[in-house]
């Protein structure tokens, strides 16, 4: 799994690497990217500028707000978002 972190989240792009997960950043344009963390109440996506990498469908988007890692894991696995409490 390809995933696109914005810079903004620089420590989530060190903890995903460390999970053996393809970390790239908005910067590599030519890369597709199955998923995509940002934090959106930040300006999130309109940040990212990056057209050329997301796939036309099935690109998951994370708003990575207030979640942990182990939280995002949870939903770039499953692929949705549920309460893990």
């Amino acid at each position: 799994m390809v995933i696109c972190v914005s810079h903004d989240l620089e420590y989530l792009q060190d903890e995903l690497t460390q999970r053996g997960y393809t970390v790239i950043n908005n910067t590599d344009n030519n890369t597709y990217c199955d998923a995509i963390i940002c934090n959106l109440k930040e300006g999130g996506l309109k940040n990212l500028m990056m057209q050329s990498s997301t796939k036309r469908e099935g690109t998951l988007i994370v708003d990575s707000g207030s979640k942990s890692i182990d939280e995002i894991e949870y939903i770039l696995t499953t692929r949705v978002y549920s309460s893990i409490f």
